[in-house]
């Protein structure tokens, strides 16, 4: 599956936007199930931003349903670490999801996901220790670069938000109200993979420090 689609959004609060997708529709006219998952994919992807689980769980339902068909495992990989998001955003033990997730992406293939996923997954939940990777550096004071414009933005820049309102950086929290700000009726939670919950609760809390 094409995990890199996770590289094309280039700014915060395309979520409903990418709800538009046609991959689905088009792909299942001319009978093809890779595009077709993708499509159910995408989807959840955009239905997690908007706390729309139940239209999410459908397209996850759909996707495994054509995984098992069509013998897509790695589907498989993305509709699970996608209801580990869904307990961690309605309030369920997450945790032991978010593992478990995490094990399915063990000879996958996929380097490029598994890479400190786990570990953002965990911080969501207040759980530190796990191997951060990538995100390590925004995961501390003072951040010297902002995240990359990709499904996992608003999930960094909330977490970055929460940072700079500990340490008092003004600066880091004045980018983070800009680039949140476009999500502002949303979970961050684009990327199907984890959320760190309402970003309008950080745009509140960025407000409040500011003030």
């Amino acid at each position: 599956m094409n995990a890199r689609r996770k590289h094309r959004v280039r700014r915060g609060g395309e979520r409903a936007l990418r709800a538009r997708a046609q991959e689905r529709r088009r792909s299942r006219r001319h009978g093809l199930p890779t595009f077709e998952i993708l499509g159910h994919l995408i989807r959840i992807q955009a239905r997690s931003a908007l706390a729309d689980f139940a239209t999410a769980d459908a397209h996850a339902a759909a996707a495994d349903e054509l995984k098992d068909r069509h013998e897509r495992p790695l589907t498989g990989v993305f509709t699970q670490w996608y209801r580990a998001l869904r307990l961690a955003a309605t309030g369920g033990d997450a945790e032991p999801a978010y593992r478990a997730a995490a094990r399915s992406l063990d000879g996958a293939g996929m380097p490029g996901l598994d890479n400190g996923l786990l570990g953002l997954a965990l911080l969501s939940l207040g759980i530190r220790g796990e191997d951060l990777g990538p995100y390590a550096h925004w995961t501390r004071p003072f951040p010297a670069h902002d995240p990359p414009p990709d499904l996992l933005q608003e999930a960094l820049w909330c977490h970055i938000a929460d940072v700079a309102i500990a340490s008092g950086d003004a600066a880091t929290m004045r980018r983070a109200h800009q680039r949140l700000a476009p999500a502002a009726d949303e979970l961050a939670a684009g990327s199907g993979l984890v959320t760190f919950g309402p970003v309008r609760d950080r745009l509140d809390a960025l407000g409040t420090s500011s003030s």
